[in-house]
């Protein structure tokens, strides 16, 4: 009887949680292959500020990442499928997202934008873009953002994803402009010098990006926040942001201030199923 009851006790133990994502020490994460600044494959081979991000933050837990493509709307999926341990896709933290993931960050923050052609100077204020063709595409928060009473004026449409808008903007020139945040917005602009970013012209609130997980691995979560709490708190973030988007403190002085995310915000968002308020 006692050795039975042992191996209840045991048995318990084990059950107690999942384990933990970075138990192997490799990590599989889901990063854009068209974002160039943020997540983008040249050579077969991830780069952008989102790729950094994973890498620092994951070594600070002792593992290191294996990156696979994941669209826009299938960021949320592979997690829940469990085809990806982790998501670092600019994929921000919403209010409903959190209800069905966990989130690690920000580990930046941007407000949604526009971007033309160079020599297009007809958009400069919000009324500007009334009647204008709009491209954005799936399983963005900038498709809902435009979709709102206020914007009805505005010619939104989707296409499957962001190579296609630059397309339709840059050669087809079947949209007037592209719409999605502004740090997306500006590395595009690093590749396509014939395209801009309109300044001063942003909608909705802003948009905070986390690395995303299932839920049911909370202590991993809370592990990454204060990986991530010392990496923006250190000079690495500002430096690894200006490398991989150079183009934003080219066109922005305060762009630490507008983009760089404060620990209060970090701990209000991270590892939780609401916000904190």
């Amino acid at each position: 009887m006692l050795l039975a009851g042992a191996a209840l006790t045991a048995t318990a133990c084990g059950a107690s949680g999942p384990p933990s994502l970075f138990e192997s020490g490799k990590v599989s994460v889901g990063a854009k292959n068209d974002q160039p600044g943020t997540g983008v494959v040249h050579t077969y081979k991830f780069s952008g500020f989102d790729i950094t991000v994973a890498q620092q933050i994951l070594k600070a837990v002792g593992a290191e990442p294996d990156f696979g493509i994941v669209p826009s709307e299938d960021r949320g999926a592979v997690l829940t499928e469990k085809k990806k341990d982790l998501v670092v896709a600019t994929f921000s933290i919403t209010v409903e997202r959190m209800k069905k993931l966990d989130f690690a960050g920000p580990y930046a923050s941007t407000y949604q934008g526009i971007m033309v052609r160079k020599g297009d100077h007809r958009i400069r204020k919000p009324d500007d873009l009334f009647g204008k063709r709009v491209c954005t595409w799936p399983g963005t928060t900038s498709v809902t953002t435009l979709e709102g009473p206020q914007y009805s004026r505005i010619a939104v449409y989707e296409r499957p994803d962001a190579s296609s808008c630059i397309e339709d903007l840059k050669v087809k020139k079947v949209a007037d402009a592209v719409s999605t945040d502004q740090m997306i917005l500006y590395g595009f602009t690093q590749e396509n010098p014939d395209l801009r970013v309109v300044p001063d012209l942003t909608y909705g609130s802003a948009n905070h990006y986390g690395i995303a997980m299932d839920k049911g691995h909370r202590k991993d979560c809370l592990r990454l926040r204060d990986a991530l709490r010392d990496y923006v708190g250190s000079n690495s973030w500002s430096h690894d942001f200006s490398t991989s988007l150079w183009s934003i403190p080219k066109a922005d002085a305060t762009w630490e201030t507008d983009y760089k995310p404060r620990v209060e915000t970090i701990d209000a968002l991270s590892c939780r199923d609401q916000p904190r308020t």
